[in-house]
């Protein structure tokens, strides 16, 4: 199961006692059936011949199947006999179940503190799909999963809203998956077993039992895969997302509706990012080995740099506003002052492509780069003279993301194997020798 994408929560921002969803075995059965319905479709559609290793099977054996698991009388089975293996309406006042109790003693383990972060990660497999939530405290050092959430196709990025989908309440805990499947799920953090987001950005009937079909309609949303989200935290209905189908959309979030669509790049356009001081200026870059900043004010895209190899991801630097940084599918990581067409800087950072970027918001200059190679390094880019400090083999095989955490000196990185790599950067002495005798400061993104 490997970790396919990361987001860290505010101290401050989650509910101390979360809610708990109560369902119905209506609604129960309802969902089960949206659940079950594109797989009976995988059998009894009109299909008629499979190939299999080459060799053509007859439409007979697939009857056979059919009526071996009686499929095509699906929609006449009683589904719901499984819910009535249990008279209680809901588990929680089943005396034969244990359920946690958030006002009881023994439920510290779901209270969130004032001074717990929450971890998003996304995990996929071939069976199942989900975001892990994690807990973590930075002075005790407690990390564990708190909860769960199913989601409904394969993530490839998520973004944390610290607001709401309803217009006349701006405070909320949002998370925003962007899938393989072109839609972009937002889902309540503060509600521990919600089994239906809060709202769909995007035609989420496109979803099939291999979460890969595509539809033509009129781009009012995406038609591929959701390949990177930013949330703006000046304008904070407008969520950006970018898409494999080579388009940038601007969502309201509070209507769930298309905002604004920009389709400035020729290829499929992989990482995004809102200016963090500048509500109006958006980053964006693609496979076309272009990088556009869009004043989003007006249609056309202000400035674009070229470079020489496929990039695959862009930051900004909080502590430089001027200043984004690129990684490149060559391994290279490349500086841009916003006010300049030629790079500042250029790190031969890995022999591999780079899979992520991350800037420290606690001490200026400090630099990660991650790679599919299977390292993280530690670069010091203070005054535009980048500088390499580590290198470390975390052992979750190819790194595929990383995030820093807003509150301290933590970061955590997913990669191929199915456990999140937490690291303290000031645990590791090499690092924190070099960066403790600079300057450091929090840059407050809120």
């Amino acid at each position: 199961m490997p970790i396919s994408c990361l987001s860290w929560i505010p101290k401050g921002i989650a509910r101390s006692h979360p809610t708990k969803s109560k369902y119905s075995p209506e609604s129960l059965l309802k969902l089960a059936r949206e659940d079950l319905n594109p797989a009976v479709k995988k059998y009894s559609g009109n299909v008629e011949t499979l190939e299999l290793n080459g060799s053509v099977q007859a439409e007979a054996d697939i009857d056979k199947e059919l009526s071996e698991y009686n499929l095509q009388d699906y929609d006449q089975d009683e589904v719901c006999d499984l819910y009535k293996l249990n008279p209680y309406e809901d588990n929680i006042i089943d005396p034969s179940i244990s359920q946690f109790d958030t006002e009881s003693e023994g439920s510290s383990d779901i209270i969130i503190g004032p001074h717990d972060n929450l971890a998003v990660v996304g995990v996929t497999n071939n069976n199942a799909n989900a975001l892990e939530i994690y807990l973590y405290n930075y002075e005790n050092g407690d990390w564990y999963i708190h909860h769960d959430i199913p989601v409904n196709a394969c993530p490839l990025c998520v973004e944390s809203l610290d607001c709401s989908c309803n217009e006349n309440d701006l405070n909320g805990n949002l998370v925003a998956v962007g899938t393989k499947a072109s839609f972009i799920e937002i889902w309540d953090i503060d509600n521990i077993n919600c089994l239906q987001p809060v709202a769909t950005l995007g035609n989420a009937s496109n979803l099939t039992d291999d979460n890969l079909r595509r539809i033509k309609s009129p781009l009012k949303s995406h038609n591929d895969s959701v390949l990177d989200l930013s949330w703006n935290r000046s304008a904070r209905t407008i969520l950006a997302s970018a898409s494999a189908d080579q388009a940038v959309i601007l969502w309201d979030i509070t209507l769930a509706k298309t905002s604004n669509i920009y389709s400035h790049h020729s290829d499929k356009v992989q990482s995004i990012q809102w200016h963090p001081f500048e509500a109006q200026l958006l980053l964006t870059s693609s496979t076309d080995k272009t990088i556009q900043l869009t004043d989003c004010r007006i249609q056309e895209s202000a400035i674009r740099w070229n470079t020489a190899n496929e990039i695959e991801k862009v930051i900004w630097n909080p502590f430089c506003p001027a200043v984004f940084l690129v990684g490149l599918y060559d391994g290279s990581v490349y500086a841009f002052d916003v006010r300049n067409r030629d790079y500042i800087f250029r790190i031969c950072a890995h022999n591999m492509s780079i899979t992520d970027l991350a800037l420290s918001y606690q001490t200026e200059g400090l630099l990660v780069t991650s790679s599919i190679d299977k390292t993280v390094k530690v670069w010091d880019i203070t005054g535009n003279t980048p500088k390499f400090i580590s290198s470390k083999n975390l052992n979750i095989g190819k790194v595929y993301c990383s995030c820093f955490c807003p509150d301290n000196a933590s970061i955590m990185f997913g990669g191929e194997k199915n456990s999140v790599s937490l690291v303290d950067l000031n645990e590791e002495f090499i690092v924190y020798s070099h960066f403790r005798g600079k300057k450091s400061s929090s840059i407050n993104l809120n």
